[in-house]
């Protein structure tokens, strides 16, 4: 089962990496197995997205930030075959956490939060169902585990391909 487990991380990191440069970002690098570090849990991926120059409180880069980082649960929901709410899973806390700290800046009511991030979870499911965004998916994930981590230079042009199509 462990093979399983680095498919399905692998499939949830590209899913982060996939939509981040789809959205406008520089994926600086993506991998398995990342170790804790100050500001983050111990975790078996890791994907950083280098949004450039951004107003932290504009609203278009907080939809971003929020559509990058529920990719991974998605893409993951979409690989296993399963539907599980991410609040509903430990393993993706981390991702709901920060998608929700997200949107306190620009959504203060719990009420409208849980909305728009209802409704995100749908936009990205619609999305990544796509063949083009699924099979740009399913080559970041496969590099992935050839090699556990891609850099830049590595990403860009699977990105690329599967993305310019």
């Amino acid at each position: 089962m462990v093979d399983d487990e680095e498919t399905i991380t692998a499939y949830h990191e590209a899913g982060h990496a996939v939509i981040g440069f789809l959205l406008g970002g520089q994926i600086e690098s993506v991998g398995l197995y990342a170790e804790a570090d100050e500001w983050l849990p111990e975790r078996f991926g890791d994907c950083h997205v280098n949004w450039g120059r951004v107003d932290a409180n504009a609203n278009e880069q907080i939809e971003r930030e929020v559509l990058t980082v529920l990719a991974g649960p998605v893409a993951e929901m979409i690989y296993t075959q399963e539907e599980m709410h991410p609040a509903d899973n430990p393993t993706w806390a981390h991702d709901w956490n920060l998608a929700d700290q997200l949107c306190r800046r620009m959504l203060p009511d719990p009420y409208s939060r849980q909305t728009f991030l209802t409704a995100a979870l749908m936009v990205l499911r619609d999305q990544i169902w796509r063949d083009q965004c699924w099979a740009a998916i399913a080559a970041v994930a496969d590099e992935l585990l050839a090699h556990e981590s891609l850099d830049a230079d590595q990403l860009s042009e699977t990105l690329r391909f599967w993305t310019t199509r």
